[in-house]
């Protein structure tokens, strides 16, 4: 389901949708020029996941995609899989007066020390996320999941999903998001790279071309309807849209955080690693390099 195959993309004019069971593609702008949500921050003090979510948020220009913006204003329980700091959370709490927020994540100081004082509406959880989780059967409204390719196991995915079924309400829905560890007009360099990088993925188990997967491990639950998958193009640098630059930043920042595995699974030292960076940098703006987030949702029937 590619995005373009040209080098011209704008983010602002692209939107593809593809809605179960009749497979109907549809395209409709989101014109980030008039946009709700403003282009984020470049510095979020040293916390990575709160300037990820922002860049979503504004690329997205929503903070979700299924239909439960209703449930959530008149009161809803709502959960995130994988909170990291809680961002996505705290900035839907104030959005929502009316509902509950849950958060869980793996046991983690680093994220704990990151994550600010949650208001009284957001409830965060630290425990083994995945294993069976700590709620009743048809607890939450809405679940979501996000940027989770990385801390799943390919081969677990599935299970996790149907425990986060079986937490989710009748008429509740799940929604994911991902992208995969790959994008869309990447230089010589860049595809070198960013090969090696799946290959380490996939040697620890994990799937760095998630997004493909999502649609089909979705529909593989019986207890879900009305699957839909959604995507968003967007630059990976300063050639596009302004949101392109911190993208890249963004980008080199996830490239650096696991630099400690990468390096010695490429063979290279710092320096080498880092100089790899650079040609990155420059590369991504001479050849128009951009990326795909996908979400799919699905909704609970019984």
């Amino acid at each position: 389901m590619g995005c373009t195959t040209s080098k011209d993309i704008r983010t602002k004019d692209v939107k593809i949708i593809i809605s179960a069971p009749e497979k109907v593609n549809r395209i409709s702008s989101t014109i980030i020029d008039d946009e709700k949500y403003p282009l984020p921050k470049k510095d979020y003090g040293g916390d990575r996941l709160a300037l990820q979510h922002h860049i979503f948020k504004y690329i997205w220009q929503n903070n979700f995609s299924a239909p439960v913006d209703k449930k959530l204003e008149t009161g809803a329980k709502i959960l995130d899989f994988g909170c990291g700091t809680a961002t996505w959370l705290i900035d839907l709490s104030s959005q929502y007066p009316n509902s509950s927020f849950f958060g869980v994540e793996k046991p983690s100081k680093a994220l704990r020390d990151l994550t600010p004082l949650t208001p009284s509406s957001v409830s965060l959880q630290y425990c083994d996320i995945l294993s069976k989780l700590p709620f009743e059967d048809e607890t939450f409204d809405f679940i979501y999941v996000r940027f989770m390719a990385s801390e799943i196991p390919d081969n677990k995915f599935k299970e996790v999903i149907n425990e986060l079924v079986r937490i989710l309400k009748i008429d509740g829905y799940l929604e994911i998001m991902d992208v995969n560890v790959q994008g869309g007009n990447e230089g010589l360099f860049t595809q070198e790279f960013m090969s090696s990088v799946r290959s380490y993925y996939i040697s620890e188990g994990m799937n760095p071309l998630i997004t493909e997967s999502l649609e089909p491990l979705l529909r593989s639950n019986s207890h879900l309807t009305s699957i839909t998958t959604e995507k968003q193009c967007y630059p990976i640098g300063k050639w596009d849209n302004p949101i392109g630059e911190v993208a890249l930043k963004n980008l080199l920042m996830v490239l650096r955080q696991i630099k400690i595995y990468l390096a010695p699974y490429m063979d290279v030292n710092e320096d080498k690693y880092e100089m790899d960076l650079s040609k990155i940098r420059e590369e991504v703006n001479l050849f128009q390099t951009y990326w795909n987030c996908v979400r799919v949702y699905g909704k609970k029937i019984s």
